[in-house]
C-alpha cells in the first residue's frame, strides 16, 4: 500500500505556472549588490548570444572576442581576482552600458531565476544564492505562491501532482506557527511515511567541510561552528518563522524533482538538515544570519555534486525506502 495518498490529475491538459508571491518584486540591486553574483562564478555564453557579440564592431567587439574562451560551451575568460573582464571598478556591467540590456547572454541575464518544468506545470523562481532574494524571503510573514493556468501544454503527470499536493500539505503544516517548529517537522516527517532524522550536526559539519567549495568564508564560518561545544539552537531560536519559511522555499525549490516514494523523503530530510545547519550558524553569529542563507544556498544548492553527494550520505545513513 502506498504512502502518499493518490491524485486524480492524470490526462488534464491545464498548463499550471507557478512562482512566488515577492518574484515580481525583484530587481537586481546591482553596485549595491554587497555579493556580486559577476564575480566568482563561470559564466557561459549561450550559442545565440556568443554569434551576436560575434557582429559587434570596433574595439569593443574585439575585446569581446578576446575576452571569451572557446569550446564546448563558450564562457567569458574571468579576471586572476575571479571578476567578470567586463565587470567595471564599480561593479557595473559594460557590456550593459556599451550594447544595451538586450545583450546580455542567457545565464546574465536571467539570474537568479530558476526554471523548474513538468509535464503540465512550469514553477519559476529565485535563487538564494542572492542576497536580494533572501531579503525577499524573509521579508514575508508566511510563504504563498501564486498559481496561474492556461490551457493546452502537456498533459500533467499524476506522479507530479501527487507530489505538489503533498509539497501543499507539508506547507500547511509548516505554517502552524502555534506549534513549535520541532512539532511541525514531526507532523511533516508523519505526513510522508518517515521518521524525522536525528541529525548529529558536528558529524554533518564534518562531512559539509568536506564537500567541493567555493568562498573561503564558507569553510571558516563551518569550522568556527565545529569548534563549540554546542551547536544546535535553543527552541525558542529555532522557532523562529524564518526556518519555516526557509524549510518551505526549499521544498518548493527541490521536492517535486523526487522520482519515487524513498527520493522524496531523501529531499525533506536534505531540507531539514538544510535548516539546521542554517540555524546553527544563526545562533553561533546572530549578526549575519541571511548571509548564512546566501552562503549555504551559493555553496551547497548550486553544486550538484555537493547537492549529489549530500543526498548519497542521507541514503547511506538513514533508511528511507520503508513507510513507518
Amino acid at each position: 500500500m502506498p504512502c502518499f495518498s493518490q491524485g486524480m490529475f492524470y490526462g488534464e491538459r491545464s498548463m499550471i505556472r507557478v512562482r512566488p508571491s515577492f518574484y515580481d518584486r525583484f530587481f537586481c540591486k546591482a553596485s549595491r549588490c554587497r555579493h556580486n553574483c559577476c564575480i566568482g562564478w563561470e559564466i557561459d555564453v549561450d550559442p545565440e548570444t556568443a554569434s551576436v557579440y560575434q557582429t559587434v564592431g570596433g574595439a569593443f567587439g574585439k575585446e569581446l572576442a578576446e575576452k571569451i574562451t572557446q569550446g564546448e560551451i563558450p564562457h567569458f575568460t574571468l579576471c586572476p581576482d575571479g571578476r567578470c573582464p567586463f565587470l567595471n571598478e564599480r561593479n557595473l556591467c559594460r557590456i550593459i552600458q556599451t550594447l544595451g540590456e538586450e545583450a546580455l547572454c542567457d545565464i546574465c541575464a536571467l539570474h537568479p531565476r530558476f526554471f523548474n518544468d513538468f509535464p503540465g506545470r512550469e514553477e519559476t523562481g529565485l535563487g538564494l544564492c542572492c542576497e536580494e532574494t533572501v531579503r525577499l524571503l524573509l521579508e514575508e510573514r508566511t510563504l504563498s505562491f501564486i498559481e496561474e493556468s492556461a490551457d493546452g501544454g502537456e498533459e500533467r503527470d499524476e506522479w507530479i501532482e501527487r507530489l505538489a499536493s503533498l509539497r501543499g500539505d507539508l506547507f500547511d503544516i509548516l505554517s502552524e506557527t502555534q506549534l513549535p517548529f520541532e512539532k511541525r517537522l514531526e507532523r511533516c516527517a508523519q505526513k510522508l511515511g518517515m521518521k524525522l532524522p536525528a541529525f548529529e550536526m558536528h558529524e554533518w559539519i564534518r562531512f559539509f567541510l568536506l564537500l567541493e567549495r567555493m568562498e573561503q568564508s564558507w569553510g571558516e564560518m563551518l569550522n568556527n561552528l565545529i569548534s563549540g561545544t554546542e551547536i544546535e539552537p535553543d527552541a525558542e531560536t529555532f522557532n523562529s518563522p524564518r526556518y519555516g519559511i526557509i524549510l518551505s522555499y526549499l521544498l518548493y525549490r527541490h521536492f517535486l524533482a523526487a522520482q519515487t516514494e524513498e527520493e522524496a523523503r531523501v529531499l525533506f530530510a536534505f531540507a531539514v538538515l538544510s535548516v539546521r545547519l542554517i540555524a546553527a550558524l544563526d545562533a553561533r553569529d546572530m549578526t549575519e544570519c541571511d548571509e548564512h542563507v546566501r552562503l549555504f544556498s551559493a555553496e551547497i544548492e548550486y553544486s550538484d555534486e555537493n547537492m549529489e553527494r549530500i543526498c548519497a550520505k542521507l541514503r547511506e545513513r538513514f533508511a528511507f525506502d520503508d513507510c513507518i
